[in-house]
């Protein structure tokens, strides 16, 4: 996939996307690489999230997730502290994967919520900065959206808040 991006100098310029670099690229599993504490919103996750024990809809957007954030931070340079994926189970029994943060001028919330019905399950991202004035909001159906792009959007929507 190719995307245009518009520079100062009115030209374009075609940048490949990193969820369409190929494979090969990284010599390592993401899998087996390790994540800088700073950077690994994963670490504070059962384990069981990520295999066969868990809910397979939730086993399977994790495991997508967790590819592509890996992916995505083995090609960058991050400087950032970022916060941590949090889980518990909500009043009505839906398993909820959360990263939220609050600062002086705003918030910021992603989350997915995984229910018995795969078809009820959601994600969402909530972003409010009162500072600059941008308000954001985005919700919807795991099983309605394709999950590439939900997991590009959510990338865009940590690296772009925090």
């Amino acid at each position: 996939m190719k995307i245009n991006y518009l520079e100062n100098t009115q030209d374009f310029l075609n940048k490949e996307s990193y969820l369409d670099s190929l494979d090969t690229y990284f010599i390592q599993d993401v899998y087996s690489m390790g994540l800088d504490e700073e950077i690994d919103i994963f670490s504070e996750l059962p384990i069981e999230l990520f295999a066969g024990n868990s809910k397979n809809q939730m086993n399977n957007v994790m495991q997508v997730f967790k590819k592509e954030y890996t992916r995505y931070v083995s090609v960058k340079e991050m400087s950032t502290v970022l916060p941590k994926l949090k889980y518990y189970i909500d009043e009505d029994g839906a398993s909820i994967i959360q990263l939220a943060s609050s600062w002086n001028e705003g918030n910021a919330s992603l989350y997915f919520a995984f229910e018995d019905d795969e078809r009820e399950s959601s994600f969402g991202m909530v972003w409010n900065d009162n500072e600059r004035q941008n308000f954001e909001s985005r919700s919807g159906s795991i099983i309605l959206n394709n999950i590439d792009d939900i997991i590009r959007e959510i990338l865009d929507f940590i690296f772009r808040v925090y």
